[in-house]
């Protein structure tokens, strides 16, 4: 039998060694432990609800990691998973609001990187809209703000 009581350490460090492949240049071989971390949130979320904000950051992981590897239609339903969960975590408590403007914002650039702006308009005008509200009493998210205004812009300034 095996001990599922170090599950939640082996979905960190899966994580954490997408990230690090990603950051010096693997891109490809982030895909493997990002899906692996999922896989293993997904079913600790079943068992209990608090590993869901986990799961939500390893969705959003995955999908990174998809569209950096050119997978950019594959990226989109992972972030739009991560967006419904933290839509949920925050409509329970506002303390995820910045993790759902930041999954809204990831939404938007994988919608966008598949060529649907139109789709992308309404996620990133929800980030914007989430960070201003919350940099009235965090103006340590002004930058968070400055990057979802630019995905925002491109959307509206861009090519059709």
């Amino acid at each position: 039998a095996e001990n599922r009581a170090y599950e939640p350490d082996l979905a960190a460090a899966l994580n954490t060694l997408a990230n690090r492949l990603s950051e010096t240049g693997d891109r490809a071989g982030a895909v493997a432990p990002a899906q692996e971390a999922v896989d293993l949130r997904r079913a600790q979320a079943a068992e209990n609800r608090a590993y869901e904000p986990d799961l939500a950051m390893a969705l959003n992981n995955l999908a990174i990691s998809l569209s950096e590897t050119g997978d950019r239609a594959g990226a989109v339903a992972p972030a739009q998973e991560a967006v419904d969960l933290r839509r949920a975590q925050a409509a329970e408590n506002r303390a995820y609001e910045p993790d759902l403007a930041m999954a809204l914002n990831n939404l938007a650039i994988s919608l966008s990187e598949t060529g649907d702006r139109a789709g992308a308009v309404a996620p990133a005008q929800e980030a914007v809209d989430l960070y201003q509200r919350l940099i009235v009493d965090e103006s340590f998210r002004s930058d968070d703000l400055d990057r979802a205004q630019q995905t925002l812009d491109g959307l509206l300034d861009g090519p059709e």
